[in-house]
């Protein structure tokens, strides 16, 4: 609730109810899987959601208090508040001053930076906790905070059935936050399940048994198989909401390890492959590609990091210089910023994170090519390859047969060795006029015969 985008507060009367329709957007789109935010002004034009279904969940959020810290430019955008300080949380070491992100150029007081102060290695966070003043929201006529109509109770969406109790149930002395997180869950309700469970399919499958992820709605597609839906939905909540067994019994499935070469008749009969008749190809996303490149050089730090590096600094992130810093940690960890995404990232289809986002845009462009060629990060895992298949040995055939185990995890094809040490030897016989030293040729040839495996298209695929 506390990470979405926040407007600007300067000259905006509706800041308080800007906040809200982002949270309520979140919870619509990204659990129930319809647009709920569209109600804000007027009935959805659509959907059966009303104004009154809005103003209802309007309450929830508006009793309650997001906690996001301090914003840059805070005298324009977002008021700084608080953190949450977690008690059971481990404290974190604090890192030499020099480790420290430095501000760049130095940074100038401003009044209201430091209105909160922590503890060193306080273990903050992000979050939201229950107001001050729990109350109903009127509606907002023309989305408008200062055209105000009637009173609305508390509660949920009409369209959806519930326990029994009455619109607006919602017990008077909390928020009403947790009536809601059981209100998502409840048996009566198979649409957060089912929205979970296409999510989780679209990721193994490239497109989800409902086309899209996040509108289950009039306008939204239809399920290709409603009765397979039901059924992951129902044994997703029946196995405790574990995702984990829902992959699993995904993944151990015969459709799942079908092949993904496609016969004359699964293209005449299903030519869009709704039906599941092949596994379809799928490009890998930035993240995985990152950490795959990482895998194959050996280098993928699998241990979560120990909290933030400006987690001990009370510093604006536009007053600092370039926050992105190398590191062979899960992509999952990087630096997420709106105003710059991480570089080994953001080339390919790393969507903001401004919203939900259930389906990322794909795109083949000149500069993912160049990105793979040229960028330090691709070049210098190159490198690590090389010195991981050199150091297995000096026979040429081994040392190829470690590189595309490593990378495609397979052995050479007939025609691949071939290929491969005529490509390395003609490398290393073209440095001969720029690289006098003989172990340097041949680290640099066999590092530029591992970039061409990383940069390949079976890298980038998954058959």
């Amino acid at each position: 609730l506390a990470l979405s985008a926040k407007p600007a507060v300067v000259q905006n009367d509706n800041f308080a109810m800007d906040v809200v329709a982002d949270q309520i957007g979140l919870v619509g789109s990204g659990i129930l899987g319809i647009s709920i935010g569209c109600a804000r002004c007027h009935d959805h034009k659509h959907d059966p959601i009303t104004l009154r279904d809005y103003t209802a969940l309007a309450g929830i959020f508006k009793s309650t208090e997001t906690l996001w810290g301090a914003a840059a430019m805070e005298g324009l955008s977002a008021p700084q508040t608080p953190l949450h300080q977690r008690a059971a949380a481990v404290w974190l070491p604090v890192p030499p001053e020099k480790e420290l992100a430095q501000p760049v150029p130095p940074a100038k007081k401003r009044s209201g930076s430091g209105k909160f102060r922590y503890r060193p290695g306080a273990p903050l966070a992000m979050g939201a906790c229950e107001s001050g003043e729990v109350r109903d929201c009127r509606v907002n006529i023309g989305g408008e905070s200062s055209k105000l109509g009637e009173s609305v109770p508390r509660g949920f969406p009409e369209l959806f059935p519930t326990r029994g109790e009455p619109f607006g149930f919602v017990c008077p002395p909390t928020s009403g936050r947790l009536e809601l997180t059981e209100w998502l869950v409840e048996e009566a309700r198979p649409l957060t399940a089912r929205v979970i469970v296409n999510r989780v399919w679209k990721h193994l499958f490239e497109e989800g048994l409902v086309r899209t992820p996040d509108d289950f709605g009039i306008f939204g597609d239809m399920p290709v198989q409603r009765e397979l839906l039901d059924h992951l939905a129902t044994r997703f909540v029946q196995g405790g909401w574990s995702i984990k067994k829902l992959i699993r019994a995904i993944v151990l499935s015969r459709t799942y390890q079908m092949s993904s070469v496609r016969s004359e008749e699964a293209a005449r009969q299903d030519p869009e492959n709704r039906l599941l008749s092949f596994h379809p190809r799928r490009r890998l996303d930035a993240e995985t590609l990152r950490d795959a490149m990482l895998a194959a050089s050996g280098k993928l730090d699998r241990q979560p990091p120990r909290g933030s590096f400006l987690a001990h600094q009370n510093v604006l992130i536009n007053e600092m210089g370039n926050l992105h810093r190398p590191n062979f940690k899960r992509s999952v960890y990087q630096l997420m910023l709106r105003s710059a995404l991480p570089p080994d990232l953001a080339p390919f289809n790393l969507p903001d994170a401004l919203g939900v986002k259930g389906r990322r845009e794909v795109s083949t462009l000149p500069t993912q090519a160049l990105f793979l060629f040229n960028n330090p990060f691709v070049v210098q895992q190159s490198r690590f390859l090389a010195e991981r298949i050199l150091a297995a040995g000096s026979d040429g055939r081994e040392r190829v047969r470690q590189a595309y185990r490593s990378v495609f995890g397979r052995d050479p094809q007939t025609s691949e060795w071939e290929e491969s040490l005529g490509f390395v030897a003609d490398t290393e016989r073209d440095l001969e006029s720029v690289q006098p030293e003989p172990e340097e040729r041949r680290m640099t040839a066999w590092a530029a015969f591992c970039q061409t495996l990383l940069a390949s298209n079976e890298m980038r695929y998954t058959d």
